[in-house]
């Protein structure tokens, strides 16, 4: 009993830093000298206008929501 709740924590736990790994990783940071792009389509998960940004010096995209 005591074993399943202990790994039932573990596997919460990787759960929970996973999902703030990805998240960072699909809304990007603010690190960097971003410039938007033409680039502007529609997300196919959210239903929402996103605009893609690019970093000219290192290539690095980020796509974020039109306001």
């Amino acid at each position: 009993m005591i074993e399943q709740l202990i790994i039932g924590a573990i596997v919460l736990v990787f759960a929970v830093i996973g999902y703030f790994v990805w998240d960072r990783r699909y809304r990007g940071g603010t690190e960097g000298s971003f410039k938007p792009t033409a680039e502007v389509f529609k997300d196919p998960t959210s239903g929402k206008m996103t605009r893609v940004y690019e970093d000219p010096a290192t290539g690095k995209r980020q796509y974020r929501e039109e306001l």
